[in-house]
């Protein structure tokens, strides 16, 4: 695995060097001329030397021009409570109401210049905090937790983007980006989380009329050299030297056929950014996301949606294999896993648009953590806030929930919802997960109770000043079921509400 990886990376990073060396054919510039001398050195930055450095005063380029240039921005606070997080009781089954109260923020600027019609620079910062929490070290923010959330700025974005990278019709994409496909399930930017998700990496696009294709690779985490060999990295216990590599690399051909959206896609994911069973050191630090750091998965399915008239539809699923095998286990286990999604809706002709949906969800679980497979799923990179219930208490793995929704336009510019979901656990014998995909709740041994509970939320959206500016109010209500009751966990339901204001430009 680690052979592989390391091989994947340098030929991946020699292509790169090799094709990017064309890069400024598309900015309408040219090399130096070397048809007079052929004995030219080496550019020292590796690129041709198009803008020199200069001793102390630089004049200015002529080559930046501010209509190329756009600016945007937004700002983001939300105050957010939280009753009887613990359903009355804390870790150790005490009671405990762990009621909770804070304020988020964050405020991104982002830089887009347009080098030329087919070459783009971007760059967008992030700030992002807790009322109250003013030191600039410390864990990640976010998460809807309010303790360990410290100020962090941090690279939201930072990419350059390349249209008829090498032939026409691709484009090239490098640097960090955002991931986001169809509906958010399995790859999504994670807003409502005041950090979200953003990958390092290179992803290809072929914009073909019909059938487009989409390639990329992506690092979810770099691990250091842990042990040295004669100025390289040796054999180490955790795999030829390397510690927590994670490495994504998918395929993907969105498409449409007769209006209906159609969206297979294999993704590969060797390693993970959470951690492993037998894990030492870094690999037992927890990044967010629930990928082991000892995997190699591979995940095949599609989307397909579709309207109608007055009707709409979705369908997704996915199924996964591979092992996961690292230190400390005797033997590698084998990976066998799959979720699926159906939704439809009616949306009515008469005054606010009135749509009333149903839903199915279902994430696979392990019947026996001791039989040699893992058969629970991985969600991978979701947007997870938008499915199975605002209050973020579950994640795409071992559940089954039934869900319905019924969604106005009051005004124009006005957005309402109502929505309910009945959630149970799709194994007993397997924990319940959380929307951050990490254990909410661990089971224990002889669990027979599958029913956790159920959610109500109401949503309501405002956008003014010309959609500049946005305003929401939320509410959810936790009905415990009898997996808490039964297990120890808290006999309380759980309220959790917010309200939030959006300015963007």
């Amino acid at each position: 695995m680690s052979d592989f990886s390391r091989a994947s990376k340098w030929f991946t990073a020699g292509c790169l060097i090799a094709s990017m060396s064309v890069v400024p054919a598309f900015a309408a510039k040219t090399t130096p001329a070397t048809d007079k001398n052929t004995n030219v050195p080496a550019v020292p930055r590796a690129i041709p030397d198009l803008e020199p450095y200069h001793a102390f005063d630089p004049p200015q380029s002529p080559a930046f021009d501010f209509k190329n240039l756009t600016i945007s921005g937004d700002m983001r606070v939300r105050p957010e409570f939280r009753t009887n997080s613990g359903f009355g009781t804390n870790a150790t089954g005490a009671a405990n109401k762990d009621n909770r109260f804070f304020t988020q923020q964050l405020i991104r600027f982002g830089l887009n210049y347009d080098l030329s019609p087919d070459v783009v620079f971007f760059v967008q910062p992030q700030i992002s905090n807790n009322f109250g929490a003013a030191s600039i070290s410390g864990t990640n923010p976010g998460g809807g937790a309010a303790s360990g959330t410290n100020t962090r700025l941090f690279l939201r974005q930072g990419y350059m983007l390349i249209r008829n990278f090498i032939a026409p019709n691709l484009t090239l994409k490098a640097g960090r980006q955002l991931v986001v496909w169809g509906n958010h399930r399995i790859f999504g930017h994670f807003d409502w989380n005041n950090v979200g998700f953003a990958f390092d990496g290179v992803t290809l696009r072929y914009n073909h009329a019909k059938v487009p294709v989409e390639l990329g690779w992506l690092q979810v985490a770099e691990g250091n050299c842990t042990v040295s060999n004669s100025g390289g990295c040796g054999a180490s216990a955790n795999g030829g030297g390397y510690g927590g590599d994670a490495n994504v690399i998918f395929l993907r051909v969105p498409m449409k056929v007769s209006g209906i959206a159609i969206e297979p896609a294999w993704i590969y994911e060797a390693g993970g950014n959470g951690a492993g069973p037998g894990g030492t050191g870094a690999n037992l630090q927890p990044l967010g996301g629930g990928q082991q750091g000892n995997q190699d998965r591979h995940t095949i399915g599609a989307r397909i949606a579709g309207n109608a008239g007055i009707l709409d539809a979705t369908v997704e699923g996915y199924y996964q294999f591979g092992d996961v095998g690292a230190t400390g286990l005797a033997s590698s286990t084998d990976i066998s896993a799959y979720a699926v999604h159906a939704d439809a809706g009616v949306t009515l002709p008469v005054p606010m648009q009135p749509r009333i949906g149903a839903e199915f969800n279902y994430g696979s679980g392990d019947d026996n953590p001791n039989d040699g497979d893992q058969e629970t799923f991985s969600q991978l990179f979701p947007t997870n806030h938008i499915h199975f219930g605002y209050m973020d208490l579950m994640a795409w793995q071992n559940m089954m929930t039934f869900g319905g929704n019924l969604q106005l336009r009051p005004t124009k510019n006005s957005h309402f919802e109502i929505g309910g979901h009945y959630m149970r656990l799709a194994e007993e014998s397997d924990n319940w997960y959380g929307a951050n995909q990490n254990v909410f709740k661990q089971t224990p041994a002889g669990n027979n109770e599958k029913s956790l509970g159920g959610e109500i939320d109401v949503v309501y959206t405002l956008f003014f000043q010309n959609n500049k500016v946005g305003w929401q109010l939320g509410y959810g209500h936790f009905f415990t079921g009898d997996y808490n009751k039964k297990n120890g966990f808290g006999t309380a339901d759980q309220n959790w509400g917010y309200t939030q204001l959006w300015i963007n430009f």
